[in-house]
């Protein structure tokens, strides 16, 4: 799970709804975007595809796919080719995820103002509890590196029709 800490660039895209009052488009997003409680807003569509995106790594990592569909659904562009790329890395070297990203965003930014199409995410996400090991049947140990909290900042854009994170760099641990 930690194969991305090295690499920083990462982005991802979004997409248009039918509109809101003022007539411009309102982006929309897949799965993860929202609970049934939140309100349908830019910050929530942006925040739900980052949460999105990270849920996707999480489950991909486990058998290191890199093809896993659900990380085009919530990443394009930087942010799609640097997941994909640190599984292909994981699977060559024998290496599956266990446990899990968590996250805790929050919007930094949206532009532009009247109808943002573009939101900059801030998070301390925390990596203590995933690790990757041998994909072994017993997942045979493996020394990764030590996991916590990490200053992530990403960029999350509407593609098409929907929210989607088109670049992110994670820092170093104890980075926030």
């Amino acid at each position: 799970m930690l194969a991305l800490i090295g690499l920083v660039g990462i982005g991802a895209g979004c997409t248009r709804g039918d509109g809101d009052k003022s007539g411009s488009p309102t982006p929309t997003s897949g799965d993860h975007s929202t609970s049934p409680a939140e309100p349908v807003t830019p910050e929530n569509l942006a925040l739900g595809a980052y949460r999105g995106m990270w849920a996707a790594y999480d489950d991909a990592g486990l058998t290191s796919n890199p093809d896993h569909p659900e990380l085009a659904k919530f990443a394009t562009g930087d942010a799609l080719k640097v997941l994909r790329s640190g599984l292909q890395s994981d699977r060559r070297d024998g290496l599956v995820g266990r446990g899990e990203v968590v996250v805790n965003p929050s919007i930094q930014s949206l532009t532009p103002a009247a109808a943002p199409t573009q939101a900059k995410v801030r998070d301390c996400a925390d990596t203590s509890g995933a690790v990757r090991v041998r994909a072994t049947p017993n997942g045979t140990p493996f020394t990764d590196s030590p996991g916590g909290r990490r200053l992530v900042n990403a960029t999350v854009s509407v593609v098409g029709e929907n929210w989607k994170v088109t670049s992110f760099g994670v820092q170093g641990v104890g980075s926030c």
